[in-house]
């Protein structure tokens, strides 16, 4: 299972464990290198040999026909209820195929897809989730579980920032949110750092980061690569002064932390009980909150009134949906045609992708138009995702917040 669900792990151990799979493993050492490289053919395992998971020049009609001769079928396991409706899209197109969904959490997937891998009988073909922390890099794709399938043809039209270490689907955000009512003229908070000002204390609302590994990953994000860099200028454009640092605290994103959690922020369950407090109409002094960028998608429906704010410099690591096939799946072309749908395919036809498309998400494609309203995404600062950083930084920033109290 994921490395951290155990809470209490220590930074050593992250270490240990990342220096072991990196001796292990040559193509850590070489940056040019990418996941989908094919290794030699007599590296290939039997299954890699006789699924040709790394054949990625086939084209959906030769695919088509071999998913006929696999059986006909296709399971994806997805951490989304929108799965139902790709499902049916796909059996309209491939009427010779059925393909079944199941909507399932995170830690339910990943429990019941390495059970099933561990027993020898894998289940699912296509897995949808999200790879916040580096684990799926590091723990499946790495360990030769999951296969990063990524064709040619669809990922000419994807920037390689997205595509180091997974087959991305669609971007999505965790952004500060604010009530447009109670603000007509525009966000009161413009920078991250004035989340640490006294007037918001006990009014930013968010959730734990130690209940949760998608919160546990975003407050890592702060505190490594050049993000420490990005905050402390923020910090001196915004108060015209460099910023120093507290006892403890060796960069600007532990310092971040360090503010924001004597701000006291209120924790909730749940993205929608965030978009709720601070969208629901009426209210004289309203908190913000950090909440998942999807909750766009259900304002109208809920009369929510708030818009998200395009920090400086950013509001942390974006929550990007992967897409991988089970090693050992009978399926593989029919796990090959599914991604390449999902993704959108090559002929037009987006059946498979609109489902995704919607308010709060923006595809990794710059050949598919985001959802009508959307903010184009090279607008949205956002901070850079590295795989590796956030895994070995995990768990030590996680006990740094849990050590403020």
């Amino acid at each position: 299972m994921l490395k951290h669900k155990n809470l209490l792990a220590g930074l050593l151990a992250a270490v240990m464990l990342f220096g072991l799979t990196a001796c292990g493993a040559k193509k850590e050492e070489t940056p040019a290198e990418t996941p989908s490289e094919t290794p030699a053919e007599s590296q290939l395992t039997e299954w890699e040999e006789s699924s040709q998971i790394y054949n990625t020049g086939e084209t959906d009609e030769e695919l088509y026909q071999k998913a006929i001769e696999e059986g006909g079928t296709v399971t994806l396991y997805s951490i989304s209820s929108r799965c139902t409706k790709i499902a049916d899209a796909f059996m309209a197109k491939y009427p010779e195929l059925e393909c079944i969904p199941f909507d399932i959490s995170t830690n339910e997937l990943l429990e019941k897809v390495t059970r099933e891998y561990d027993a020898g009988s894998p289940t699912a073909d296509v897995v949808h989730i999200k790879d916040q922390d580096g684990s799926m890099y590091k723990e499946y794709v790495q360990e030769g579980k999951f296969y990063n399938y990524q064709p040619a043809d669809i990922f000419a039209h994807i920037a390689p920032e997205h595509t180091a270490t997974a087959t991305p689907l669609y971007i999505e955000l965790t952004q500060l949110f604010y009530n447009t009512e109670a603000y007509p003229d525009g966000s009161p908070i413009t920078n991250l750092w004035q989340l640490t000002e006294p007037e918001w204390k006990g009014k930013i609302m968010m959730q734990n980061p130690l209940d949760n590994l998608s919160w546990g990953s975003w407050i890592t994000g702060f505190c490594v690569g050049e993000e420490p860099d990005r905050l402390a200028q923020a910090y001196q454009d915004l108060y015209g002064e460099e910023l120093v640092l507290s006892e403890g605290c060796e960069n600007a994103g532990y310092e971040f932390l360090k503010r924001l959690h004597a701000n006291a922020p209120i924790y909730t369950a749940s993205s929608d009980e965030i978009a709720e407090s601070v969208g629901t109409p009426g209210q004289t002094n309203p908190p913000v909150g950090f909440c998942a960028s999807s909750k766009l998608r259900k304002a109208e429906e809920n009369g929510w009134v708030f818009a998200p704010v395009n920090l400086e410099p950013d509001t942390g690591i974006p929550a990007v949906n992967t897409l991988y096939v089970v090693e050992g799946t009978p399926h593989p072309a029919a796990a090959k045609l599914l991604i390449r749908f999902m993704m959108g395919g090559v002929d037009g036809d987006l059946s498979g992708y609109k489902p995704f498309n919607t308010l709060g998400g923006w595809p990794v494609r710059d050949d598919i138009e985001p959802a009508e309203g959307s903010t184009p995404y090279s607008e949205i600062n956002v901070a850079p995702f590295d795989a590796d950083e956030i895994y070995v930084n995990y768990n030590t920033v996680r006990d740094f917040w849990q050590m403020l109290g």
